[in-house]
Order: C-alpha cells, then sequence, then structure tokens
C-alpha cells in the first residue's frame, strides 16, 4: 500500500515543490494550504495519513495548536515540523511532545525523505523498482533500484535534476541514466565540472564567446549551453561555482537564453539541466556562499546517491561490472574475481566510493600475473596479508602488463589519491603536487579520471 502524507504548508512555492516531489518519490501527498483546510479534512473523515508534514507558522494558526486541534488519531500519526524561524529550545520542547522531528529551512530534502520512511518504511517503492528494472544500472541494492525507479518515473517530464553524495558515489553516472531516459543517446550529453576550471574561464566555457571578445579569442567558440542544446548539460560540482557566476547562471535558467561573450545578442538553448555537489547546498546557503534563489531553483528534483558504504551489495556486483570491462577491452589477458577476491572487496569501507572501487579493480586487474585474481592486490594498504593459509588455486598464466600501461597506471593512482586528500579541489590539489590547474586537469583527462 502507498504510504500517505498530509501536507500542511500555505507557501505555494514550497507546498508545490514539496507535493510535486513527495509524489515523485513515491509517497501519497495531500496538501492543504491552510490549517482550517486541514481541519476540515479531518472532520468529513477524509482518511487519516501515514504521517504529518506541517509549517510551524501557518497564517492562520500555529502548527503545534493545529495538532492537539485534530482528531488522536491524526495527533497520534508521525508529525514532522518545518520553519524558517527555528530555535534549539523550540525544536526541544517541540521533541519532547513526541513530535517525530523538526526541520530548518533551507529544507534538507534528502534527509526528509529518509525521515519519513524510517517512520512508515513504503515497501513497494523498492518492490516497484526492481520489478520496472531488474537490470538497473546503477546498483542492485534497494535503494540504487529505488533511484532508478525514480528516473523511470521522471522520464522526459523534467527540466533540471539535483544530484547530491559523497565523491566517486556514482553521480554522474545517474546523470547519464537519467539522460538516456529523457533525451535518448543520440542526443548530446555535455558534462563540465565547475570546480576543475579557473574562474577566469569558467563563463567562457559555459556561455561560449565571440571572436575578439577578450585576448586570445582568435575565433567564435560555442559554449556548453549550446553545445548541449537538445540534450543533458551536467554541471558538478555546482557547490563550487563563484558567486558572481551563479547570479548569471539563474538568468539563463530562467530565460532559457544565453550571451557569448563580446555579443548582445541572446540564443535561445533547449536544454535539460542536472546539477550535482558532495556538498550540502542548505549550508552553503546559511553561510552565504550559495545564493538561495538559486538553491530554490535548482532543488525542484533532488536525488541522493548514498555512498558505497552505506549499499554493500553493490559492491559485488559493481567489481564484476568493471571486470567485465576489462575482459572486453583486453580479450587476450582476460581477469576472473574469485569468491574470496569478493570478501576482500567486502571488507573494505571505500571511503572513495565507486571511483576507488573502479581503480583497485583496474590495477588489480593490470598487476594480476595469473588469470585469477589474487586477494593480496585487492587488500588495503595496511591490512595484513594472511593469504599464507588460503587454499592455492590453479595458476592461469597471463601476460605481463606494458611498461607505458603500468606507468600510466601508477600515474593515474598517485594523481587520484592526491585529489582524494584534498576533497577533489582542483587549485589545492594541484599546489600539491606542484603543478598548475591547466595541466592537472589535462592529466585528469587523459588519465579519465571522474
Amino acid at each position: 500500500m502507498t504510504p500517505s502524507v498530509a501536507l500542511i504548508e500555505d507557501d505555494p512555492l514550497m507546498g508545490e515543490s514539496l507535493s510535486e516531489r513527495l509524489q515523485l518519490e513515491g509517497f501519497a501527498c495531500r496538501w492543504w494550504r491552510s490549517g482550517a483546510e486541514a481541519l476540515a479534512a479531518a472532520a468529513q473523515d477524509d482518511g487519516v495519513p501515514a504521517a504529518v508534514v506541517s509549517d510551524i507558522r501557518l497564517t492562520d494558526i500555529e502548527g503545534p495548536e493545529l495538532m492537539v486541534r485534530l482528531p488522536a488519531a491524526w495527533q497520534a500519526r508521525p508529525w514532522i515540523f518545518i520553519t524558517g524561524y527555528g530555535t534549539s529550545a523550540q525544536r526541544e520542547a517541540l521533541l519532547a511532545r513526541g513530535v517525530a522531528d523538526f526541520f530548518t529551512k533551507p529544507l534538507d530534502m534528502d534527509r526528509l525523505l529518509r525521515r519519513l520512511r524510517a517512520l512508515q518504511p513504503p515497501p513497494a517503492l523498492v518492490a516497484d523498482a526492481a520489478a520496472t528494472r531488474p537490470d538497473c544500472p546503477l546498483g542492485i541494492s534497494g535503494e540504487m533500484r529505488r533511484l532508478h525507479a525514480m528516473v523511470s518515473r521522471l522520464g522526459a517530464h523534467w527540466d533540471s535534476v539535483l544530484i547530491t553524495g559523497d565523491s566517486g558515489a556514482g553521480k554522474e553516472e545517474l546523470a547519464r541514466c537519467l539522460h538516456r531516459e529523457s533525451a535518448g543517446a543520440d542526443a548530446p550529453f555535455v558534462a563540465v565540472n565547475a570546480a576543475s576550471l579557473p574562474e577566469s574561464l569558467i563563463e567562457a566555457e559555459l556561455f561560449g564567446y565571440e571572436r575578439g571578445a577578450f585576448t586570445g579569442a582568435t575565433r567564435t567558440h560555442r559554449g556548453k549551453f549550446e553545445q548541449a542544446h537538445g540534450g543533458t548539460l551536467f554541471l558538478d560540482e555546482i557547490g563550487d561555482m563563484p558567486q558572481a557566476l551563479q547570479a548569471r547562471l539563474l538568468r539563463v535558467l530562467q530565460d532559457r537564453k544565453v550571451t557569448r561573450l563580446g555579443s548582445e545578442q541572446a540564443l535561445p538553448v533547449r536544454v535539460r539541466l542536472i546539477f550535482a555537489t558532495h556538498r550540502r547546498l542548505n549550508d552553503e546557503v546559511r553561510a552565504g556562499r550559495f545564493r538561495e534563489d538559486l538553491y530554490y531553483r535548482i532543488n525542484v528534483v533532488h536525488l541522493h546517491v548514498p555512498p558505497l558504504r552505506e549499499r554493500p551489495e553493490d559492491v559485488a556486483w559493481l567489481a564484476q561490472r568493471f571486470v567485465d570491462a576489462w575482459n572486453t577491452a583486453h580479450p587476450t589477458a582476460p581477469r576472473v574475481l574469485g569468491a574470496d577476491a569478493e570478501q576482500a572487496l567486502l571488507r573494505r569501507a571505500w571511503p572513495g566510493n565507486v571511483r576507488e572501487l573502479r581503480n583497485a579493480i583496474e590495477r588489480a586487474c593490470l598487476l594480476s600475473e595469473t588469470q585469477r585474481i589474487e586477494v593480496s592486490l585487492l587488500r588495503d594498504e595496511g591490512e595484513p596479508d594472511d593469504t599464507s593459509g588460503a587454499s592455492a588455486s590453479i595458476a592461469v598464466a597471463a601476460p605481463m602488463p606494458r611498461l607505458e600501461d603500468f606507468l600510466r597506471l601508477q600515474e593515474r593512482e598517485f594523481i587520484r589519491q592526491a585529489l582524494q586528500r584534498h576533497d577533489f579541489q582542483i587549485g589545492v590539489t594541484a599546489d600539491a603536487l606542484g603543478i598548475s590547474r591547466k595541466s592537472l586537469w589535462e592529466r585528469m583527462k587523459r588519465l579519465a579520471i571522474g
């Protein structure tokens, strides 16, 4: 049975956004725009919701007062209050009265959804996801199947989506999945990392420029928005975008037109936008580093990719996919991942998420001297070697890797570890390595470091 949520919110923009998101997430949401409407619905015995989400300051009544005036069946349900003016004392007082939770604005929608599911778990979501996409390309865990079911439900009915999650968790893979479902494989998918480009180049890369617009502009350049026309533009690490560019991005989102540097002509663009970040944007808004109006503009549909440590079911599945990819690219040097190797993978925490797992598998495939990947090649640094008592398996000789491949892998692993150590901040990492941002970005592109 679909879980039901009563939403009581007098702000039309907030109410519409919350209502649409809850329904997309599989909840049956009924939205009342005032306390009086909720009281009237309860008086008509219009059904008792599984949970109630209410603004604490409604125009006609205070939320806590509304709660005690509703029938006992409503009061017994989990209540979640949201407010833009909350204090810790107010939160503690409400929790003491039996309120399930208390959220402040800007609203962390992903946390709210997790709380609602914990209060009233909707098993239909996972079942629907598994039935809809048994071959889900994102993972086999319930959370990733639910995400893919969301992608299927969205279809082509979206203009912008916000994806959050730790670095390396799989945000771009989810973005590509959204693109394929909405625009098709033949439409352009253009990805740009806002944190990887120097601030002086971001504007030119996104919006393009005319010949002679600045020193060195020897030709007209189509920006990423124009390149993605008819398809999808994926803006990664949007939380690192300079505030001056945030204002111009907001204008483009509102007008759906771009103006190249050095030009006065506004060009219409038909493009879907996917934004991604590893930062908590609501915290960035509170700190004054991210525009609140832009945050609400891009946070209509918000998908969160959980870290790999929270979905261990996906570890072996992803590892096998990476081994299959190696075997496709190297048919003369196939590799096999045994059960003991899978167990070694499951024992690791994977702080670098899917990106770290992929690199570990590629490294093991490259360095393995046998067809069967040895556990020692998958062990985390510092983990003791306990393979001395392991049962021996028949080793099938495999060719030694080429020196060029070996050196490329070592360089890639070194840069990846440096990026991970510095939270994937390009400028900081480049300084630590003693190279320029441009040089680091070029190496990342050459070594396929996402």
